[in-house]
């Protein structure tokens, strides 16, 4: 497994691919939109070793309780917004 990833902010901004070839020709295609070398790509193991994401706590919209999540959760993941509870 890969990931391509924003190098300015690797956390928030990422896409997986299951091979090399396909990870490189999206941080190539990617680069090229973007006009300038701001994507790279690197094996989904060293990227956690690199950029640990952490944790957070947040309290449950419906129970109340506090929940332990990944700081780049998104939205519709976090049991802490309306988002997660309308879907």
């Amino acid at each position: 497994m890969f990931v391509v990833f924003d190098t300015r902010k690797p956390l928030s901004e990422k896409r997986y691919f299951k091979t090399k070839a396909g990870a490189k020709r999206a941080t190539t295609c990617a680069n090229r939109n973007a006009g300038k070398l701001i994507y790279n790509f690197v094996e989904a193991s060293c990227f956690y070793e690199k950029y640990e994401a952490g944790t957070k706590t947040v309290r449950s919209l419906m129970t109340g309780k506090e929940v332990i999540i990944p700081k780049d959760t998104p939205r519709c993941c976090d049991p802490s917004t309306e988002t997660f509870w309308s879907m």
